[in-house]
């Protein structure tokens, strides 16, 4: 039996309310400007700050979960389109474990190690921008395209203008991060807490 048309479109509204708290764009991007700024100004702990950054992905998301259904309460979502939600989840998985898997060389190398204009912060960045694009086309978010452009951007300009690796990544994440941060703000004034006086 399918839903009705009306009330497919109430659930489509209620999963954007849910996450559209800007909660995960904050933790992206103070990530990315964390790992950029190390990289920049203590190199030497680069893995230091990556290691962090994945320790604080499971607590951090846990907290915006009880922080989004404070305000929006819990909200049981049909089959299809928890389904739908696996599916997404198992994609992003797979992204971030490929992306880990070429990160990691690639951020270990030293300027000595590169005999060409093209930088690993570049490279890293252009993987990242790719990844925006998957993800966008699949969850149907378009700020992931402007995050992809971002990423791109500064990649390109890292190639022309500087060699010092991670302000590509400081600047990238900082855009999301405040991306993040006015979306986090809409959300707190849109939905009140729930019992809140």
């Amino acid at each position: 039996m399918t839903n009705p048309p009306e009330l497919k479109e109430l659930e489509q509204r209620a999963y954007g309310a849910t996450y559209s708290d800007g909660v995960i764009d904050l933790l992206v991007g103070v990530s990315m400007a964390w790992i950029g700024a190390m990289w920049l100004a203590f190199p030497d702990y680069l893995s230091g700050a990556v290691a962090l950054v994945a320790l604080s992905i499971s607590p951090v998301l846990g907290r915006r979960k009880r922080f989004a259904e404070a305000r929006t309460g819990y909200v049981r979502f049909t089959e299809p389109r928890r389904r739908r939600e696996r599916r997404i989840y198992t994609t992003a998985g797979f992204l971030f474990a490929a992306f880990m898997l070429m990160a990691r060389p690639l951020g270990s190398l030293q300027p000595a190690d590169i005999d060409w204009p093209v930088g690993p912060d570049s490279l890293i960045t252009w993987l990242l921008a790719l990844i925006a694009m998957v993800v966008g086309v699949i969850v149907g978010v378009k700020r992931m395209f402007a995050y992809a452009a971002a990423l791109s951007t500064t990649g390109t300009m890292a190639v022309m203008v500087d060699t010092r690796f991670g302000w590509p990544l400081l600047v990238s994440g900082a855009v999301i991060a405040l991306t993040g941060w006015a979306m986090t703000r809409r959300f707190v004034k849109s939905h009140p807490r729930i019992g809140a006086p």
